[in-house]
């Protein structure tokens, strides 16, 4: 140190540029512009003239990790950060230096007043997701600012004001998105024809559209808060409780659980639904909730039932058919044998008539079987694969006779099956049907049974198959041949018979198959029935 001598003051602060570097702090771009600027064209005049607080307020601007900028004086100049340059947009970078006003023009009557008062008053000011119209390289566009003021003071005078934002836009876009989508869902859930609500993942009730709380007549605090199996909607209904709760248990362990269940409401009108408990999972996994869905398909049951009946109709009437034929035959003979009979001597009118009475001994036994082919007991009976066919092939006797088709026969076993042997015998003989129209020149049909297991289930059971070696099913038509009105046959068929199989086999627990194959000196089909040994239950069978 040297006494009296002159103080050594570094190179930075002996210029007016080296005060102004000196003065404004940060290395990023707008401190660059704010230092080189020629302030003495604005009323801030240069910034080695510049208060201590305008440098102050400045400086915190420039280095404020946020959108921020400083306006000064009573044109209100603007100075901003780097994290601002942004909201001038195309202004950018002549708004350095500018009064608000002429920078943000289009804006002025949203943020004019904001700033005006805060300047005049000295108050701060704090705005959550103001509506600001910028103009913006993609034209005027309307932002939603988190808007914050705060007054400079300079001997006791508002000088002038600092303020950062936050732009929320995206955020409010979200969220109206959010807030509409949700308005959107809530009219769909609210106006859907289908019956859905929320559950606990317990199963308490926690809301229902208006669809569900009009089937039992109920309103919203008839059923929140209560439990699911417990409600109106399934206590007039036997047994649907119990079931309601086994779905809830298995819902809440992460299954979807559905089911077709028949309901009553208060009225008695049972009504018929595809039912479903979805579980909601939060982001651990955990179940959360359980989302039930009911759909009415009443109208489609009466649709099928009305199907069914047609199609046992016209099974009746082609069973007259052939029963008709089968009679004829044989009464023709009698009709001949009768009349050879009257004139022929005592020892050959004998003959004739024994002849006549096996034709009619024939006739008989077609009645009967034919008596047993529609009779439904109203529980499942036991049967063998033997007593099933038999009853089946003697209605065919005469045209399988006629249409030079050998039957081969092989039963494997003679374990009885439990089941609607009325419905049952209505398969086999479509099937059987089907096969000798494929067949009009003659050929081979297979009859065979086993007992066997479905792999898909576990359950063991009877396997009849039904095989010839006709022209073969096309490849397209084989994935819809189980299809209502899907026929091969043109205006012959209705389309209905292998549907009504397939309807019968599924009220069985069963499983229909096919295979077949057009590849020529192979062709023909096969079909597999397969009934497991365990009965039916008895209501299945009924209509």
């Amino acid at each position: 140190m040297v006494a009296n001598g002159p103080a050594l003051t570094p190179a930075l602060e002996t210029s007016p540029m080296g005060r102004t570097a000196g003065r404004i702090v940060g290395d990023g771009e707008m401190a660059e512009r704010v230092r080189k600027f020629d302030w003495g064209t604005t009323p801030l005049g240069p910034i080695e003239t510049w208060p201590q607080e305008l440098v102050s307020a400045v400086n915190l601007t420039l280095s404020a990790p946020v959108p921020a900028r400083t306006l000064w004086g009573r044109d209100l100049i603007l100075i901003y950060n780097d994290s601002y340059r942004r909201f001038p947009g195309k202004r950018h970078p002549d708004a350095l230096g500018k009064p608000a006003r002429d920078v943000y023009h289009e804006s002025w009557d949203v943020v004019g007043p904001i700033l005006e008062d805060a300047f005049a008053t000295g108050r701060s000011s704090n705005h959550e997701k103001l509506c600001v119209p910028i103009e913006t390289d993609e034209g005027l566009r309307n932002f939603y600012l988190d808007y914050a003021y705060g007054p400079v003071f300079r001997n006791g005078q508002v000088a002038g004001l600092y303020g950062t934002l936050h732009d929320v836009t995206s955020e409010v876009n979200a969220l109206r998105t959010l807030r509409q989508r949700e308005a959107e869902l809530k009219a769909i859930y609210s106006s859907s024809l289908e019956y859905i609500g929320l559950l606990t993942a317990d199963g308490i009730v926690v809301d229902s559209n208006r669809a569900s709380l009009e089937f039992a007549g109920n309103t919203h605090q008839d059923v929140m808060g209560k439990p699911y199996a417990e409600t109106a909607w399934f206590a007039g209904t036997p047994g649907a409780p119990e079931a309601v709760r086994r779905g809830i248990a298995a819902a809440a362990q992460g299954a979807t659980f559905r089911s077709e269940m028949a309901l009553v409401r208060p009225n008695g009108e049972k009504v018929f639904f595809h039912f479903s408990l979805t579980p909601v999972r939060d982001d651990a996994g955990k179940v959360v909730y359980l989302v039930p869905e009911a759909r009415d398909i009443t109208e489609v049951k009466r649709a099928e039932a009305a199907l069914l009946q047609s199609e046992k109709l016209a099974a009746v009437g082609r069973l007259a058919s052939s029963i008709a034929h089968e009679i004829n035959n044989p009464l023709e003979s009698v009709m001949n044998l009768i009349y050879l009979a009257r004139r022929s001597d005592p020892e050959d009118a004998r003959k004739y008539l024994d002849l006549a009475d096996q034709e009619i001994r024939r006739v008989s036994i077609i009645a009967n079987q034919t008596l047993r082919f529609h009779k439904q007991a109203s529980n499942p009976q036991a049967v063998t694969a033997a007593d099933l066919f038999a009853t089946v092939m003697s209605i065919y006797e005469g045209r399988l006779r006629n249409a030079h088709v050998n039957v081969e026969k092989k039963f494997r076993t003679s374990d009885p099956v439990v089941c609607f042997q009325g419905d049952v015998r209505q398969v086999l003989n479509n099937l059987v049907s089907n096969a000798l129209e494929a067949m009009p020149f003659g050929g081979r049909l297979l009859i065979r049974s086993r007992t066997g297991r479905n792999w898909k289930t576990g359950q063991r059971g009877l396997i009849l198959t039904i095989a010839d070696n006709g022209g073969g099913i096309p490849p397209g038509a084989r994935e819809h041949i189980f299809d209502a009105f899907f026929t091969t046959k043109g205006t012959a068929g209705n389309g209905l018979g292998l549907w009504v199989c397939q309807e019968i086999v599924e009220r069985h627990h069963g499983a229909l198959k096919v295979r077949s194959t057009q590849r020529a000196g192979r062709s023909g089909t096969a079909f597999t029935l397969f009934l497991p040994f365990d009965p039916p239950v008895a209501a299945e069978g009924q209509g």
